[in-house]
């Protein structure tokens, strides 16, 4: 029950994050792009604060999706290894 649980929030971190990563983000009605892909053509100045945070928040999704599906993994194996099929 556990590895499920784990591996569902992690997963759901994961698609959050990249859904983050690739929604447009925009300035008093300026659009910079998104994380992946800035706008061209856009003062850099504008966009940096907001693309950067973003970006930041975006590593942590992915680092914590990522963490919770290897705790996933583990608890797995470490079951599957206390009790063994026969």
């Amino acid at each position: 029950m556990l590895t499920k649980v784990l591996g569902a929030v992690g997963a759901v971190l994961l698609i959050v994050g990249v859904v983050f990563a690739v929604r447009p983000v925009s300035v008093t009605g300026d659009s910079c792009g998104s994380v992946f892909q800035p706008d061209k053509g856009i003062t850099p100045m504008q966009c940096d604060a907001l693309l950067s945070s973003r970006g930041t928040l975006v590593v942590g999704l992915g680092a914590g999706g990522v963490a919770l599906l290897l705790a996933a993994f583990a608890t797995a194996t470490l079951h599957d290894r206390r009790n063994p099929t026969t």
